[in-house]
């Protein structure tokens, strides 16, 4: 008996030293990572709150994903493998205030730093980089974005890509995910036309045609929507010699939902300090603490192996650690599996209990061995009060969501049958917690489990919608179809396709971009205005372009007058509102009937000067004109707006000429309204 003890006690102190060695191995590897990151980016100090998770790639490399925040500060968050690659990287500097001003920085400016921080920290790839940003970017945003993609020779390397988002105002970098230089691709034929290949695109891969709904959570109600879409957007090409389908192949390399990342400098290694040369905050510190308590990769799988005895027969393809979004305390294992016959499973563990959180194996072929739904029940049950015993209590089965799919339609039972256990709480489900399990027929065994513990349509008419043909071309105007290098898994093919599949949704009768709510999406039009060159405006003309404030147009018209509907569009007051609606706000600045308002009348100085006041939220001020000097000698200024003058000449907005005369009466061009928000923006 003593013996026995003892064995007991060795096996026990032998299994916690196991334990903790393999769990000092994580905690190693991610103190490597972290001080990679740490040796190339500036983490500042005030970001006390520290975060992170890892994912091993398919081809077995590590990445970790660090982020730091601070409360009222901003945040950052970098994804780097192992061996010193930075797959993503992104940036936010917290402000409690709108910035209404002119950015530092102008779009050709933010470029070029852009384009420097990819020659720093990518200079085997910079030199094949093509700039493929949308045409009509909103450059209203206080930050720009930049989209470069890999040309070999004249022709797009599908899906290598780097984006990149500079923040106009402080001429940082916000965001940047990257790729790495395509090492070879090889020599392939041309047969096909680009017509020939758009006709085969929609012939074989196809274009589908479906309503779609949209819920409004503050109307409650559904919007019904009819929409264009590619039938298989999942990178599929024609192949440019023979006309077939080609499908693109990428190793499952995109980390964290990012692509292919890119290289740190080179010599990032070498100024590495692995012992002093980095410090850790006690954040830090307390997360590599707390990786400490989690059982290894080995170990985990090593107890799923155990609760799921058919997992012996998978080899570990991928797998990822990640942190519960509500208790930080919480990690999880979650492995992706493969079997010699190319079959696919995947299981999920709670990585210091080992609790099992969710699995799924191959269903089973096999004809059901007259298995019930019964019999399916008690199963799922037993399994459930093992396996979920501390939430299985709190559930009921729910005939109404028992759901399976037949192998074949004549067989008296399904193959397998899919069954749910909802969360109860005071006799009413918890909509979205409940317990799911797959009882397989032949088995007679759990196949699959999935822990997650937390009507009146009216369709329209589509009679009048454009072809498949008509469309192809609005989405080729949106998303480019043309030649690319396709990556396949016999290697680099030429074919075409789309090079950009993100907006996929279009309005089947005008072929424009769908919104998700059903609504067509604004058109960003860039102007190249014609009639400004030498125009005593020019300057302020195109640094309003710049900050997004523009007509939507190639002419700008400087010296024709500027209506007040015009003059609320340039300085984005307004969007698509109606005319109506516009009335109504004019009506609202200007405290005049609706009725009396012209939206197409001319615009003079002294109404202009109340629509600055208004967008800065000093009606009240300016409305005590007694406590200003009215700095002009006009005697026909409105005796109303003699305080919101005033105020707009003491900011530097407007000036009168050199015999102290402002002419509040006069009616404004658009160059010299576009020089009034000029100065509004930047004084």
């Amino acid at each position: 008996m003593k013996f026995t003890k003892l064995l007991s006690l060795i096996l026990c102190v032998s299994l916690l030293f196991s334990i903790t060695a393999f769990a000092q191995n994580e905690s190693e590897k991610m103190k490597d990572a972290l001080t990679k990151v740490k040796t190339v980016l500036s983490v500042p100090q005030e970001y006390t709150d520290f975060s992170y998770r890892s994912q091993t790639d398919a081809d077995g490399t590590l990445y970790w994903q660090f982020s730091w925040s601070g409360e009222n500060k901003g945040n950052m968050e970098a994804t780097v493998s192992e061996d010193g690659f930075l797959a993503s990287y992104y940036a936010w500097v917290y402000t409690d205030s709108y910035d209404d001003s002119l950015a530092k920085y102008t779009h050709e400016e933010a470029k070029e730093i852009a384009k420097e921080f990819i020659k720093t920290v990518n200079p085997q790839l910079y030199p094949f980089l093509r700039e493929i940003t949308p045409n009509g970017e909103n450059r209203g945003s206080r930050t720009a974005q930049f989209l470069f993609m890999e040309y070999i020779g004249d022709i797009p390397v599908y899906g290598n890509t780097v984006s990149v988002t500079v923040d106009k105002y402080h001429g940082t970098i916000r965001n940047y995910q990257g790729t790495r230089k395509t090492q070879s691709v090889g020599e392939g034929d041309i047969a096909l036309t680009e017509a020939a290949a758009k006709s085969a695109y929609i012939k074989d891969i196809g274009i589908e045609f479906s309503y779609r709904l949209y819920y409004n959570y503050k109307e409650k109600s559904y919007t019904v929507y009819p929409v264009y879409f590619l039938k298989d957007s999942s990178q599929k090409a024609i192949d440019a010699l023979t006309g077939q389908v080609l499908e693109a192949y990428f190793p499952e390399s995109y980390i964290f939902g990012n692509y292919r990342g890119m290289n740190l400098m080179a010599d990032a290694t070498a100024k590495e300090e692995s012992a002093g040369g980095v410090q850790f905050t006690p954040e830090e510190l307390e997360a590599l603490s707390n990786l400490e308590t989690v059982y290894s990769q080995e170990e985990a799988l090593e107890i799923a192996t155990e609760k799921i005895p058919a997992l012996s027969s998978f080899s570990m393809k991928t797998v990822s650690l990640n942190r519960d979004f509500q208790d930080e305390t919480k990690l999880f294992w979650s492995f992706q599996l493969q079997n010699e016959t190319s079959l696919s499973a995947h299981v999920t563990l709670d990585a210091k209990t080992g609790q099992l959180i969710s699995f799924s194996l191959p269903t089973d072929d096999e004809k059901n061995q007259n298995l019930t739904e019964e019999e399916a029940i008690k199963i799922a049950e037993a399994f459930l009060q093992k396996e979920a015993s501390d939430v299985f209590s709190k559930t009921q089965y729910t005939k109404d969501t028992y759901r399976y799919v037949p192998y074949r339609e004549n067989e008296e039972h399904p193959r397998y049958y899919w069954l749910t256990f909802e969360r109860m709480e005071n006799g009413i489900p918890v909509q979205g917690n409940q317990l799911s399990v797959r009882v397989d027929g032949n088995s007679r065994s759990v196949g699959a489990y999935d822990r997650t513990w937390t009507e009146n349509l009216s369709f329209p008419d589509i009679s009048t919608c454009l072809s498949k043909e008509e469309i192809m071309e609005h989405m080729d105007d949106k998303m480019e179809f043309t030649l690319t290098y396709l990556p396949t898994k016999e290697g680099y093919r030429k074919a075409y396709t789309f090079l950009n599949q993100n907006q996929s949704n279009f309005n089947p009768f005008n072929g424009k971009i769908l919104n998700y709510d059903g609504t067509d999406a604004v058109d960003h039009f860039i102007p190249n205005y014609s009639d400004i060159h030498g125009h005593w405006g020019e300057k302020m003309i195109l640094t309003l372009l710049d900050n997004g404030y523009y007509v939507s147009e190639n002419e700008f018209r400087p010296d024709m007058p500027i209506t007040k509907k015009e003059f609320l569009t340039l300085f984005q007051m307004i969007g698509n509102d109606t005319d109506e609606q516009i009335k109504e706000f004019i009506a609202k600045i200007e405290e005049t009937p609706v009725d009396e308002v012209d939206i197409h009348a001319p615009i003079t100085k002294e109404t202009l000067s109340r629509y600055f006041v208004y967008r800065m939220g000093y009606q009240k001020i300016a409305a005590l004109d007694h406590i200003f000097l009215y700095p002009f000698l006009d005697e026909d200024t409105d005796p109303n707006l003699k305080g919101d003058i005033a105020l707009i000449a003491g900011l530097g907005i407007f000036r009168g000429n050199a015999h102290g005369y402002f002419y509040p009466q006069k009616s404004l061009t658009r160059a010299e309204a576009a020089s009034a928000i000029y100065h509004y923006l930047k004084n």
